[in-house]
This record gives C-alpha cells, sequence and structure tokens, in this order.
C-alpha cells in the first residue's frame, strides 16, 4: 500500500509524463506554450530563492531577459536574439539606477544570469522539437533524463555508499551518478535505434545527458541551499516545484540540440 506522500508523488509524476509527451508530440505551439508556462514560473520560483538568499533582484526584468533569449532561440528565422537580449541587458541596467529597493550590481547580475539561464536553455528544447525529426530527439533527450534520474535515485538508496556532491546535495551518491549514466545511455542506444536517429547518435546523446544532465540539479541544489529552501515551491504535490522537475530537463535539451547538429553536419 502507498503511502500518501508517496502516491502523490506517482500521481503528479505520471501526470507531468502524460503531458509533456501528448504536448510533445503535437509540437508547435502546443510544446512552445508548455515550455512558456513552465519557464514563467520557473522565473518566479527562482526568483523567490534569490531573494530569500538576501538579494533583491527584478522579476519584471527576469521575465523580460527570459523571454528575450527563449524568443530569439525559439525564433532563429526573426534575427531576434542579439536585438532582443541587447535590449533586455542594457534597460536592466538603466533601471538599477533608479530602483530604491535595491542598490547592488549583484542583485542586477543574478537577475539577468538567472532569467537569461532560464529562457536560454528553455528555448532549445522547444527548437529541439522543431528540428527534423524533432519529435523523435525530444523523445531522446526526455527519455534519457527521466532514466538518469530514475536509474540515479533507486540505484543510489540500493548500494550508494559514496556521496557525489556532499555539500551541495548529500542525497546523491557517485553509484547513482553512475547507474544513471549507464542507463541514460541505454534508454538513447534504444530510442536511437528504434528511430530514424541512429543508434549511434542515440547513444552519445543518452550518455552525454546521464553524465552532465545532473549538473543542472546540483545547480538548482546549491541555490536552494543558500536560501535555506527544500524545494523550489510546493506547486506539485510529492515533487517540490517547477524547476525542481525541469532542471535536469533544460540541459538535456541543450545537449540533445548540439548532438544533433554534430550529426547533421
Amino acid at each position: 500500500m502507498l503511502s500518501r506522500g508517496l502516491a502523490a508523488r506517482v500521481l503528479s509524476g505520471a501526470a507531468i509524463v502524460v503531458v509533456t509527451l501528448s504536448l510533445g508530440y503535437l509540437g508547435g505551439w502546443w510544446f512552445t506554450a508548455l515550455l512558456l508556462l513552465v519557464l514563467s514560473i520557473g522565473v518566479w520560483e527562482l526568483w523567490h530563492l534569490l531573494r530569500a538568499a538576501g538579494y533583491q533582484p527584478s522579476l519584471g526584468f527576469m521575465v523580460l531577459t527570459a523571454a528575450a533569449a527563449f524568443v530569439g532561440i525559439r525564433f532563429p528565422e526573426f534575427e531576434a536574439l542579439a536585438p532582443a537580449v541587447s535590449i533586455a541587458l542594457l534597460t536592466s541596467l538603466a533601471w538599477q539606477l533608479y530602483r530604491s529597493d535595491c542598490r547592488t550590481i549583484g542583485d542586477w547580475a543574478l537577475g539577468f544570469a538567472g532569467g537569461f539561464y532560464l529562457g536560454w536553455t528553455g528555448g532549445h528544447l522547444a527548437e529541439l522539437r522543431e528540428l527534423s525529426d524533432g519529435w523523435w530527439w525530444l523523445l531522446l533527450a526526455l527519455g534519457s533524463v527521466w532514466a538518469a534520474d530514475s536509474a540515479a535515485f533507486v540505484v543510489g538508496k540500493l548500494i550508494g555508499r559514496h556521496k557525489l556532491a556532499p555539500r551541495v546535495s548529500p542525497g546523491k551518491t557517485w553509484e547513482g551518478y553512475l547507474g544513471g549514466s549507464v542507463c541514460s545511455a541505454l534508454i538513447g542506444l534504444g530510442i536511437g535505434a528504434w528511430s530514424p536517429i541512429g543508434w549511434q547518435a542515440g547513444l552519445l546523446c543518452g550518455l552525454l545527458v546521464g553524465l552532465l544532465s545532473v549538473l543542472g540539479d546540483l545547480i538548482e541544489s546549491m541555490i536552494k541551499r543558500q536560501a535555506h529552501a527544500k524545494d523550489s515551491s510546493h506547486l506539485i504535490p510529492g515533487h517540490g516545484g517547477v524547476l525542481d522537475r525541469t532542471d535536469s530537463t533544460l540541459w538535456a535539451g541543450v545537449i540533445a540540440f548540439y548532438v544533433h547538429a554534430a550529426f547533421a553536419a
């Protein structure tokens, strides 16, 4: 019999998978709209974490910077990346001079960098779906990162002994990390071999996602530790916030995008 907390985690996790895969399969504005919603909530959660850590970034300019980076990557045909980011950069710096509640350049830098980070990575995930065979590449990225997270958790619980990053995320172990990387590589191999992507690209993408996407998780853990927060929010029952569920996925999207670029060259 599942406990109430575990049941909520399983049900909400299943709902996330179904919604993400359904809208991802539809692609186009369906998936783009989902990512815009997710990133908007993510920016709001990051803003709260930074404020809890003692900083005072501008929420408005975090949203503006995230939108500029996202639009620039998602719609390359508009050639809007450079002007959009330039406008966000210069106007946010100018605004900093006139804010009455904040006077440190660190507040501006964290707000700009945080918004840019989420918009940039999210834009890559959105544009990944628009590539040739984009549905398969999206499935490869999502399947690999979900496999890595799940296997790392199970292996870590069963045989984990050596801490991966004890100062940032004490629960993660080297055993779980290696188990997750192997599982991610195998899933990538399977998806690649079963699809037009090809087993070589699938294996490489799965391996890189397994090895590198954990950094997105550790980066968020570092921010939460400084903010003395366990989760980015309590929006998703059993999982925490949107950032808690997308920290590794955003990295996976960037990795898959450039693996595709390498094999398409």
